[in-house]
């Protein structure tokens, strides 16, 4: 693998890339808004519905139970592949925004976020497939880089927004109306989405008897897969710990506990977005420039620092600063995870990996993160509560480091045929 001049010099993307890339953007621009919302608005959504900090630990993990059940949507693309799945997903987490703008009762809200959640993650995680199928071994880390800032950015119009519609007074739900948005451009653009050829191989492949057109339900965790199922699992786990527990409960502290206005909020967001994006490019490249191990070790390292200290501080301009410093490492621990399980696991499981490993047991932590943390703040400081969690992503640098190997390992190498962009523009 020619890491050291694929970190050297800038990828170009081909035709086939650059037609699929806008659709992808819209996709995962907004289901990376849609996300983020219920985290940065969450002290305005708990005073409507007068929750306090442990019942809003209890309401994010409910919710949260629904990226388990994106399993089955995850799943779902190595039987029908990564572009329908993809389309499906960005329309009905769409229509699940739209729908929570009107939930003016508790069990309704969660019951749309809960079905959000689904297709935001179905969304997130079958777009992760596409781009690793469709960018080769030397630029993967450039495109999953480029795939996550995108999702991150999202929450940079959270940040405009939010100040305006508190300023006005029509409070968090025209922002849910925002999240559907991407329903008309993901319709109009959906003829420019290709099926990946690694998946159109596996068909071809099928069709002619040379494999089972579709893996069962536990295909993935036989052998010889068994053991980076099981250290990839675990790596998921502990990552979501400092994933979600630093971003669902920012704004809760910064409003209960430091007392800030919606306006320094939206500061916080937009400094740490915009900074997020540079150091999330910047970490896609370094995977690929610095090899896979050593890049996964110093991202979760300084991420889990940064978040540890974000918390642990009370000094406005020091929270501010830490905070652009955590966004951006922890959210390029999605990249970590991505890459390797993508890269571990051939085609034909590696949907299916990747909704075991992520979708199962690693939002499992996503899952339990606001219980913990909701359940700690009733006897310490909610931001001691978060640190604990942040703290937690050291077991995941530690498997890393010690269980995976050196190099990346590499995926079926996508084929850059022009026949199948010309047939994308009939």
């Amino acid at each position: 693998m020619s890491t050291a001049l694929a970190g050297a010099t800038r990828h170009v993307m081909t035709d086939r890339q650059k037609l699929m890339w806008p659709i992808l953007v819209v996709g995962v621009f907004f289901e990376g808004f849609d996300d983020t919302l219920i985290n940065v608005a969450l002290p305005y959504i708990g005073a409507d519905f007068q929750l306090t900090t442990q019942k809003q630990g209890y309401l994010l993990s409910v919710i949260a139970v629904g990226t388990l059940v994106a399993f089955f949507a995850s799943r779902l693309a190595d039987t029908f592949g990564r572009r329908p799945v993809f389309l499906w997903c960005v329309g009905l987490y769409s229509a699940c925004s739209a729908a929570t703008a009107f939930a003016f009762t508790l069990p309704v809200f969660a019951s749309f976020q809960f079905a959000a959640r689904i297709f935001l993650i179905g969304c997130w995680s079958t777009g992760y497939v596409i781009v690793c199928e469709e960018f080769d071994a030397d630029h993967r880390g450039w495109a999953v880089g480029r795939f996550q800032v995108t999702a991150v950015f999202g929450a940079l119009l959270i940040g405009v927004l939010l100040p305006v519609v508190m300023k006005l007074g029509i409070g968090w739900r025209p922002l849910y109306l925002v999240g559907a948005l991407p329903l008309i451009p993901v319709f109009l653009m959906r003829r420019r989405l290709p099926e990946t050829e690694a998946f159109r191989r596996l068909r071809a492949d099928a069709a002619l008897g040379r494999r089972a057109p579709r893996q069962d339900f536990w295909a993935v965790w036989r052998a010889p897969f068994t053991r980076n199922l099981v250290i990839m699992a675990v790596v998921w786990f502990f990552l979501y710990f400092g994933v979600k527990g630093s971003l669902n409960f920012f704004s809760t502290r910064a409003v209960r506990e430091l007392g800030w206005s919606p306006t320094l909020i939206s500061v916080a967001v937009l400094t740490s977005t915009l900074a997020g994006m540079v150091i999330i490019s910047a970490n896609g490249r370094l995977l690929d420039s610095f090899g896979r191990k050593r890049a996964s070790i110093l991202v979760i390292g300084v991420g889990a620092v940064s978040g540890v200290l974000t918390f642990l501080t009370g000094n406005t301009v020091l929270v501010l600063v830490f905070n652009m410093i955590s966004v951006g490492f922890v959210n390029s621990f999605l990249i970590v995870g991505s890459t390797w399980t993508n890269e571990l696991f051939p085609t034909h499981v590696r949907g299916n990996a990747m909704a075991w490993t992520n979708n199962i047991v690693g939002r499992l932590g996503q899952v339990l993160v606001p219980t913990l943390i909701g359940t700690l703040s009733a006897t310490m400081a909610l931001g001691h509560a978060v640190a604990i969690a942040m703290a937690l992503p050291f077991i995941s640098l530690i498997l890393i480091a010690v269980a995976l190997p050196s190099g990346g390992a590499a995926l079926e190498q996508p084929s850059r045929d022009a026949e199948l962009v010309g047939a994308l523009t009939r």
